[in-house]
């Protein structure tokens, strides 16, 4: 377990089914300082694991066996409320919006620079898992923010990187 300076610890629950995109996920957050985390293949395994040991933070791809992120979500909000981000190679702006209506806190794509979207998810498990929770914590610079439907879209030199509620 790594702390933080602060001596805080964010615990995160990841949920891909791509072996690969998780080894990228150890390379690039597991590393990090500040943040504890645990890895799941399959829905039922997170559901699990989430019953027995309290995460700050969940990400979660959308593409899943079984049933797909957003419906991953409500049953892991029918367990236990925590902070979402749901994750997609397969990105398009109506997915965004649907993940957002339904309770998820924020919406990255898989897609550009994966150095650049793994810096993007570290800024929103950090934003998400800290006591005091600021969306602009979440942003690197340069960025532009546009609404669309009650939806704050993020973009990075112009690509899309993520979306987040504005509620």
């Amino acid at each position: 377990m790594t702390v933080d300076e602060d001596g805080s610890t964010i615990k995160v629950l990841v949920l891909d089914d791509e072996k690969d995109f998780l080894d990228l996920c150890r390379e690039f957050i597991g590393r990090e300082r500040g943040l504890e985390v645990d890895y799941a293949t399959s829905p039922a395994k997170a559901l699990n694991m989430l019953a027995t040991d309290d995460y700050q933070v969940v990400v979660s791809d959308h593409n899943l066996p079984g049933m797909d992120g957003l419906q991953f979500l409500k049953a892991m909000r029918s367990i236990k409320s925590k902070p979402f981000v749901l994750i997609t190679g397969h990105g398009r702006e109506a997915l965004a919006i649907d993940a957002l209506h339904n309770g998820a806190d924020f919406y990255l794509e898989k897609a550009g620079n994966p150095a650049g979207m793994f810096e993007q998810m570290l800024r929103a498990i950090k934003a998400l898992g800290s006591p005091v929770r600021k969306i602009t914590d979440c942003l690197s610079d340069p960025f532009q923010v546009f609404s669309a439907g009650g939806v704050l879209f993020i973009s990075n030199s112009g690509e899309r990187v993520m979306a987040a509620a504005s509620r």
